[in-house]
């Protein structure tokens, strides 16, 4: 069986690239009406010249219990009922894996790799500036501010990464809801990027204009996402069975599950099919392509080490998101 990452990416005319692998009124804080709630662990204001800072820091040992909530056995945010995946440190590590299985399918952190390198270039005045809307563990942007050390890197997401290592300089973290909009960042980014993200966006095109407002004139839109879909060994979609018929998968039938509950919540869980033709609409972008990549879940297909590995990475990682989905689906029969 297979599964698909589909990227894509989109230049500002403001630009914007798609990957796949399946009016802001006020903030999360009741003190900051203009952004989210900045993680800062180390206390320091953010670099002069950074994209327009939040105005609240986050203080794990004093806001967790607000920010967060147990729910049947895994910490869930507390603010945006249509994520019900986990927020804990077993997620994070799956998240770090599912991280890893993006960049060595792409074989890089990025599609589009010429116009983000451009984008991102060193000026003579201020700096570059990157937004990963739904940082989850925080890998993605703590990896980009390793290899852009002149830009500015600012993760946003519905709770607190955890981090095990120090916070580069150039990258500092925030608490927000991105339905709430981006008001407060207006042309403050160069590059924009947003992975797996659908599942908890009401409105997944107005989510692409606030972000395409955000982008700089010159900049890049990245978007990977995937499906709640297996696929047989011709690439063709499995169709559910139940127990007993054939081809019958305990992995579908879990993940048409989800899909459900999740379409029932009123998430956009099928961006990856949609975003080609709404970024292919939009005005304000250029040059939108996409990139499909299938992987087999688990090392049946032998011959390359390389797709063994990423396959058997992506195998682990199918079972650890399994068993986040059960918030999901408890809540849905309680």
């Amino acid at each position: 069986m297979w599964l698909y990452i589909h990227f894509f990416a989109a230049g500002s005319v403001r630009s914007v690239f798609h990957s796949s692998s399946d009016q802001r009124n006020q903030g999360i804080s009741p003190m900051n009406n203009q952004g989210g709630i900045a993680q800062d662990l180390d206390e320091e204001m953010p670099t002069p010249g950074s994209p327009a800072p939040s105005l609240y820091s986050f203080h794990s040992s004093l806001d967790g219990r607000v920010m967060l909530r147990n729910l049947h056995g895994r910490i869930l945010n507390n603010s945006n009922e249509l994520y019900m995946f986990p927020a804990d440190g077993e997620e994070h590590d799956r998240l770090d894996l599912q991280h890893a299985i993006y960049t060595l399918s792409l074989e890089s952190l990025y599609p589009a790799r010429d116009s983000v390198r451009k984008a991102l270039a060193p000026r003579q005045f201020g700096s570059p500036a990157i937004l990963d809307v739904g940082t989850g563990s925080g890998s993605w942007a703590l990896a980009m501010a390793n290899e852009f050390p002149h830009c500015e890197v600012v993760g946003v997401d519905l709770a607190p990464v955890r981090l095990a290592i120090p916070l580069p300089s150039n990258c500092r973290f925030e608490i927000d809801d991105a339905n709430l909009g981006f008001a407060h960042y207006q042309e403050s980014f160069d590059v924009v990027h947003a992975r797996a993200v659908g599942v908890g966006i009401r409105d997944f095109l107005k989510l692409l204009s606030e972000l395409a407002s955000v982008v700089r004139p010159g900049g890049v839109l990245l978007f990977a996402d995937g499906e709640m879909q297996l696929y047989d060994e011709q690439q063709q979609p499995l169709p559910v069975a139940e127990p007993g018929e054939e081809p019958f998968s305990w992995t579908q039938l879990v993940f048409h599950a989800t899909y459900n509950s999740m379409k029932t919540r009123g998430s956009q869980v099928d961006t990856s099919s949609l975003l080609p033709l709404w970024l292919s609409r939009m005005e304000e972008l250029e040059n939108a392509g996409s990139q499909k990549i299938f992987i087999p879940l688990g090392p049946w297909r032998k011959g390359d080490p390389r797709e063994e590995a990423v396959s058997d990475m992506l195998r682990t990682n199918a079972l650890m998101h399994l068993m986040g989905m059960r918030p999901l689906l408890r809540d849905r029969h309680s």
